[in-house]
């Protein structure tokens, strides 16, 4: 494993201290309702504990494509049109991190993209994933706090995790980790729901980000459409460094 940038704190070189972390801050949580459907409200007032994470989206894998789609999810589609502005070509290496069932992988096959890898908590998820047909290859039982040691590091052109910084799943510095896979002077795109911007420390963290050269901030969409329950900001940034 190739040494962190020395901006990204002793707690999250282990993946222990980063699920301590993923509890306090999902302990901070409002418990009212956020969503009208009742799957996707509970999978936003979970603890942030991994193995909870994992078992919730194991229940819920089969039926989890019917649920956003009956909620008007528009992240995938527009992450990955987001992604495509800023490529200049289609052979490019892609690794969609926490990518669920494979919705953005969908979208990136339909924009001609085929070297894409793909990750998921959720083994159940990845099957889904695998069995979507947009994917070179998926990978079950990674936590995202925990990637770096899964990947190899700089390996990928470009990067997109979307639907995954939200309420109760992981905390902003997920992105520290995600960084370490993208290759100098590649692309990461994220998407971050209204009410997770909000309630964490995610700019303060994008900050340092870019206060310690790692990144450049290329574009943010605010309070764009994510579904109807609520909006999202997207943001595409370049890696500098590594």
């Amino acid at each position: 494993m190739v040494a962190a940038g020395p901006q990204i704190t002793k707690a999250f070189e282990s993946c222990h201290m980063a699920a301590v972390l993923i509890e306090c801050q999902a302990a901070a949580m409002s418990e009212d309702k956020i969503s009208t459907n009742e799957a996707i409200d509970a999978a936003l007032h979970l603890d942030g504990d991994p193995q909870n994470v994992k078992q919730f989206y194991a229940d819920w894998a089969t039926q989890y494509n019917q649920d956003v789609n009956a909620a008007e999810y528009s992240g995938p589609v527009i992450a990955a049109k987001l992604l495509n502005q800023h490529l200049d070509e289609k052979e490019v290496r892609i690794l969609d991190a926490g990518c669920g069932t494979g919705l953005v992988g969908l979208e990136l096959k339909a924009m001609d993209y085929s070297h894409i890898d793909g990750f998921d908590l959720s083994p159940e998820m990845a099957e889904l994933a695998t069995a979507s047909g947009a994917y070179q290859q998926v990978t079950g039982n990674i936590d995202m706090m925990c990637a770096a040691e899964d990947f190899p590091q700089r390996e990928y052109d470009a990067l997109l995790s979307i639907g995954v910084f939200t309420l109760g799943h992981l905390p902003p510095q997920a992105l520290e980790v995600l960084v370490q896979l993208v290759r100098h002077n590649g692309l990461l795109v994220i998407s971050t729901r209204s009410h997770y911007f909000a309630q964490t420390g995610y700019q303060q963290c994008v900050d340092t980000l870019l206060g310690s050269g790692q990144l450049s901030q290329l574009q943010v969409i605010w309070d764009a459409p994510y579904n109807h329950d609520g909006d999202a900001h997207y943001w595409v940034f370049k890696k500098l460094l590594g």
